[in-house]
């Protein structure tokens, strides 16, 4: 699998982003991650570019922008990834097709690290919300105002607000119909398989994969 390709794609999205396509961009390719890890585990069907279960099914050509919005940290509908490069969309749905095909969960951990050693580079500090969701596999309270503020910066959400606007606008990657629940980025697989507590995170470098 060419990983340049990939680290090309990504990098050349990233690059000069900020504020909410930051964000958007950043949710997106969290959920990437979720879906190619799906994919290699078997979790779900894969026909074509369509992927089901017995209650669910979605078509990752047709809706690739929403990728982020169902396997994402946050599942607002206003985060839609709605403008991206071609090679983005192009490679993304290359690398599911090869990972299908594949099933080699080895291969999307290497893809993984590259793509978080990119974003790490790349994200300011103030726009690093991938970074903090994959340190407990949720957004803080900290950074879930700092996305109600980029969905509605006009309007600043009051405290009963933020109650409502938590449960609908930030979902703690699951998807609106979930495929699956049995984790988040930062717990899944391979994370502590010692069973004992998982100490909290300080650097996106350890991730679930470092934590063995």
């Amino acid at each position: 699998m060419d990983l340049a390709r990939i680290k090309s794609a990504v990098l050349n999205q990233l690059i000069g982003t900020n504020g909410l396509y930051s964000l958007k961009i950043q949710n997106h390719i969290y959920g990437c991650f979720l879906l190619m890890e799906d994919i290699a585990q078997k979790i779900i069907t894969l026909s074509g570019t369509v992927i089901s279960t017995p209650k669910f099914s979605f078509d990752f050509d047709r809706q690739f922008g929403e990728i982020g919005i169902r396997y994402g940290f946050a599942m607002d509908t206003k985060l839609i990834l709605d403008t991206f490069q071609p090679e983005y969309k192009e490679t993304w749905l290359q690398y599911f097709k090869d990972i299908d095909l594949s099933q080699d969960i080895a291969e999307v951990d290497k893809i993984e690290d590259i793509i978080i050693q990119i974003i790490q580079e790349q994200i300011k500090p103030e726009d690093a919300f991938f970074i903090n969701a994959t340190e407990t596999g949720s957004l803080s309270q900290e950074w879930i105002d700092k996305v109600l503020s980029l969905l509605n910066p006009s309007q600043p959400p009051s405290p009963s607000d933020k109650d409502d606007e938590f449960k609908t606008a930030v979902s703690q990657a699951v998807t609106e119909k979930p495929l699956n629940t049995r984790r988040r980025l930062a717990t899944t697989r391979r994370a502590n398989k010692s069973g004992a507590p998982t100490p909290p995170k300080k650097t996106l470098a350890k991730t679930r994969r470092h934590l063995k």
